[in-house]
C-alpha cells in the first residue's frame, strides 16, 4: 500500500467555529479520555528501526465506537519512530482500537488494544458542541452533524502555513481580528503553492519546509509548526 501523508498535501480548508496481530496484544497507556467531537491523539513507538518508515509502513487503527460501529483511522508518521492516530466522535462511552500495521512482528505498532472513553463537551466551541459539518440533506446548505445550520463566512489565508505570517504574534493577531469582525472559516493551502517553486523559501515556516529534497519524505517538523496554528484558530 501507498503511504498515507500526514495532510493532502493540497489546497485545504480549515473549518472552524468562533462566536480533532500478534497472539497476544500489547496494551498502549490509557484508557485515553477526550470529550465528544474533541481530537485525541494516540501515541505509538516502533519497536523495530526501519531507515524509510514514512516510505515503507503503513498503520491504522481499527476504532470500535459504542453502537458497535468500527472506523479505520489512518496513523501518521511523526518522525523517527513515532507513530501517531487522531480520533474524534460525537458518540459518548468507551471506544475501542487495535492497532495493524503493515510489519506484523513490529509489537510497538501492530496489535496494540486500549480504550478510548468520551465524555460530554461542555464548552462553547460551536465545532465541538454541535459536530462536524456535512451537506445538509436536501444538499441546500452545510450543517453541523446534529443539525445545526452553518453559515460559511470565509476569509483567505492561503500562505497562513508558512512564516509570512509569523507564529504567535502574527497569527494570532490576525485571528483575533477575523474572529472579531464574525468569520468563521480560514482557507488555507497545505503543501505546495501554485504561484511559486517547491521550494521557494517563501513557502517554508519557522521548522523549514514541508518535505526534504526530491520530495522523499515529509518533514514532521513542518507540520508540528502547522499544528500551532490550526489548533489555535480551532479554538
Amino acid at each position: 500500500m501507498p503511504p498515507r501523508p500526514r495532510l493532502l498535501l493540497c489546497c485545504a480548508a480549515l473549518v472552524f467555529s468562533l462566536c480533532a496481530v500478534p497472539a497476544v496484544p500489547a496494551a498502549a497507556p490509557g484508557p485515553y479520555v477526550t470529550a465528544a467531537n474533541v481530537r485525541v491523539v494516540l501515541d505509538f513507538t516502533a519497536a523495530k528501526a526501519v531507515a524509510d518508515p514514512f516510505n515503507t509502513l503503513t498503520v491504522d487503527a481499527l476504532v470500535t465506537a459504542p453502537d458497535g460501529s468500527t472506523l479505520r483511522v489512518p496513523a501518521f508518521w511523526a518522525g523517527g519512530n513515532r507513530w501517531k492516530v487522531r480520533y474524534a466522535s460525537p458518540l459518548l462511552g468507551t471506544h475501542r482500537y487495535r492497532t495493524v500495521c503493515s510489519d506484523p512482528a513490529d509489537s510497538g505498532l501492530n496489535g496494540i488494544t486500549g480504550t478510548i472513553e468520551v465524555t460530554p463537551y461542555t464548552g462553547t466551541v460551536p465545532a465541538y458542541l454541535h459536530g462536524p459539518l456535512r451537506v445538509s440533506a436536501n444538499r441546500r446548505f452545510l450543517e453541523h452533524r446534529d443539525g445545526t445550520p452553518f453559515f460559511w463566512l470565509g476569509d483567505t489565508w492561503w500562505m497562513g502555513l508558512c512564516h509570512r505570517l509569523k507564529w504567535p504574534e502574527d497569527v494570532k493577531t490576525l485571528a483575533a481580528n477575523r474572529k472579531e469582525k464574525g468569520f468563521n472559516v480560514i482557507q488555507i493551502v497545505a503543501g505546495l503553492y501554485p504561484d511559486m517553486p517547491p521550494f521557494d523559501p517563501r513557502g517554508a515556516n519557522e521548522a523549514g519546509f514541508p518535505w526534504e529534497e526530491g520530495f522523499a519524505r515529509i518533514r514532521p517538523e513542518y507540520f508540528d509548526a502547522a499544528d500551532q496554528r490550526f489548533f489555535h484558530l480551532v479554538e
